[in-house]
């Protein structure tokens, strides 16, 4: 990844009146949030995910010890 600086996102569940997200494990059961790793786009300054699905933030911080 360079130099870009990582960061790790807490994703929740969400359901709005146009659109959602849900979150469950590989079996289907729900999980309240999940742990992503982004970088930021140097253009739009949006946060874009380069790796996704950890279910514990000690999970993503073992495979990403680098990322805020």
């Amino acid at each position: 990844m360079g130099n870009r600086t990582l960061f790790i996102v807490e994703v929740d569940g969400f359901e709005g009146e146009r659109s959602r997200i849900e979150l469950s494990d590989a079996s289907g059961a729900p999980l309240r949030v999940l742990y992503c790793v982004a970088t930021r786009n140097e253009k739009t300054g949006v946060l874009q995910f380069v790796d996704y699905g950890y279910q514990t933030l000690e999970e993503a911080r073992e495979a990403w010890p680098n990322a805020s």
